[in-house]
């Protein structure tokens, strides 16, 4: 599964220069075997032969580096790119490392001959999003650009301000590439394609499903509660939790299930494993909140407004009437949430694979404090409803008239090497070995960046438990994780030898081997979302529409409408909008 494109590298170097002297050593050869009748004309000759060897020399190395996925090319090649800035972009002590010149940098100099300057740098964000806008707008793009959403991506297409990848991407994908595409059926790929020509290469979602419900597993041990398979033990254990105060809060201040209201475009469904979300009451029923997904007619159709939303609404609104829902969830702030579980107050809330970030200060505070991870609930034929989320993060696009647009591709297929692989353990480097200080360190600015596996938390808990377990050498992995399995084998040693382990090493254990066993083990029945794009109608009222729709179900799960509320929301949904946005959403999907 793991490629040694390294290897590679160095090989069609060196067949490059093999080709080099052949052909030079073939020009000497005619040379000694022609007879001269005038030692100046011989001279000349000589000259002119070594002149055209020398040209079509180049030219192969040229052809060859725009052709193939690892040769490097013979002279540096320069390019722009829209970078990237974040806090966390930070440069070895003493060094003289800029933005242009750093660990990620050398590395793509040494192993392709690029080099890069910046014609922007943008913070992460709207910052970044701003300076796109304008380069559009004013068509001035630079050579290579990332963009965040499928919007923009597809306007740059339609204005024909960007290449067609197609060939430069069968020709120089590396096969790592094309694995790691193919990790998600080529999703990634297919969304980047319009009229069947790539125009992007596509920085994949890692998948962070199933969503998880994590209990206080002391808590359930001290009241002899069972490990939780349907909603009726969900409730149970909440009841318990609630009623039975096993943390010793005092009466009345146990909160049962946290749930979060609405911040910064989130709310308590919304993208799938998302802390404090209850993705899972919904999609147990066949309800896809929030997702453009496939009616019975085979339609698009959206799932917020379906009538299977009903049960799960049901459940959470009787939950709250009990008191197994934090009731002041309508105010709360994430602090507020985390601070709650770090103190002992609450003791489950669903998240993905991941959660330990927020249970970290329960742990810090209280060693003693357990959370497990469930993946419930299930249906009735054992397995748990999810939805996929959108397959890509972003789209690497290159300005149209760019004399180099597989660049891109080739920087890339360094990037997934170094990061995706286990090259790194086995290049000697210089170059490399500082960069795989980049690598956990965050030293310096990576102007093309690379992506990971679909599956890449599986992947990682597979690797780490096969090294923990002697099974897999702990180089056969990508450098980041072998750093998690240095920390997770901390983590044990501590443990085994009656130790406190640190707390980061407990933070990746948990993360790694407890959270991501359970998303390992997990048989889901998923559901492909169907539309991710915008219509001209959500342009104008989708705000208006997902106010009205948060702010409907929050009315609900709070007790404050009625359950039958829901019917009347829809017709209203559908008045203001919403109708008119299904239809444009099918006719998009249907012109695709």
């Amino acid at each position: 599964m793991r490629r040694n494109l390294g290897g590679k590298l160095t090989a069609t170097f060196l067949a490059v220069c093999m080709v080099a002297t052949m052909l030079g050593g073939c020009s000497k050869n005619e040379k000694n075997n022609t007879v001269s009748t005038e030692k100046q004309e011989s001279t000349e000759n000589d000259s002119k032969t070594t002149e055209e060897t020398t040209g079509d020399s180049t030219e192969d190395a040229w052809k060859l580096a725009k052709t193939t996925p690892d040769a490097p090319y013979p002279e540096t090649v320069e390019y722009t790119v829209g970078a990237t800035v974040t806090t966390s972009i930070k440069f070895p002590e003493g060094s003289n490392d800029t933005t242009t010149d750093n660990g990620y940098t050398r590395l793509y100099k040494e192993k392709i001959n690029i080099q890069n300057t910046n014609k922007f740098e943008a913070t992460d964000g709207e910052d970044y999003k701003q300076k796109v806008s304008m380069a559009i707008t004013t068509g001035d793009l630079p050579d290579i650009m990332k963009v965040d959403d499928y919007a923009t991506f597809k306007e740059l297409v339609e204005n024909d301000l960007i290449e067609d990848l197609t060939e430069a991407y069968n020709n120089c994908a590396s096969d790592l590439m094309k694995e790691i595409y193919e990790s998600n059926d080529n999703k990634a790929l297919d969304m980047a394609t319009v009229d069947g020509k790539l125009y992007a290469i596509p920085t994949t979602t890692i998948s962070g499903g199933p969503e998880l419900l994590w209990l206080r597993g002391d808590w359930m041990d001290k009241l002899g509660l069972a490990e939780p398979k349907t909603i009726d033990d969900i409730t149970n254990i909440l009841k318990e939790f609630v009623a039975k105060d096993p943390g010793g809060n005092g009466a009345g201040k146990t909160v049962g299930l946290a749930v979060m209201p609405s911040w910064n475009g989130n709310f308590m469904y919304s993208s799938y494993a998302g802390a404090y979300q209850v993705n899972n009451i919904f999609t147990m029923n066949g309800a896809y909140p929030k997702q453009w997904i496939k009616g019975a007619d085979g339609s698009a159709v959206y799932g917020s407004v379906q009538p299977e939303m009903k049960q799960g609404l049901e459940v959470l609104a009787n939950w709250y009437k009990d008191g197994l829902i934090d009731q002041q969830m309508a105010v709360r702030t994430e602090d507020d949430l985390k601070a709650l579980i770090g103190n002992g107050q609450c003791g489950a809330f669903f998240s993905g694979w991941w959660a330990p970030y927020h249970t970290v200060a329960s742990y810090t505070l209280n060693p003693d404090a357990e959370w497990r991870a469930y993946a419930v609930p299930t249906g009735s034929d054992g397995k748990v409803n999810a939805y996929t989320n959108n397959p890509n993060q972003n789209y690497f696009v290159v300005r149209k008239g760019f004399e180099y647009p597989e660049l891109l591709i080739k920087g890339k297929n360094v990037s997934l090497a170094y990061n995706q692989s286990s090259e790194a353990f086995s290049d000697t480097s210089e170059t490399v070995k500082y960069y795989c200080d980049t690598v956990t360190g965050q030293y310096g600015l990576d102007p093309l960046g690379g992506f990971d596996y679909y599956n890449a938390a599986q992947l990682a808990y597979q690797h780490i438990t096969e090294a923990l377990d002697g099974k897999r050498d702990e180089h056969d992995m990508s450098m980041y994780e072998n750093s998690l399995y240095e920390s997770c084998k901390r983590y044990k040693d501590a443990v085994d030898s009656g130790q406190e382990p640190t707390t980061d090493d407990w933070l990746n254990y948990q993360c790694r081997v407890v959270g991501s066993g359970v998303l390992n083990d997990t048989v889901m029945n998923l559901v492909d979302p169907v539309f991710f794009d915008q219509t001209d109608t959500m342009r104008m009222k989708w705000a208006t529409l997902v106010k009205m729709e948060e702010e409907a179900i929050m009315q609900i799960v709070t007790n404050q409408k009625e359950i039958s509320y829901f019917d009347k929301f829809v017709e209203e949904w559908k008045a203001a909008g919403g109708d008119q946005i299904t239809k444009e959403v099918n006719e998009a999907i249907a012109n695709k």
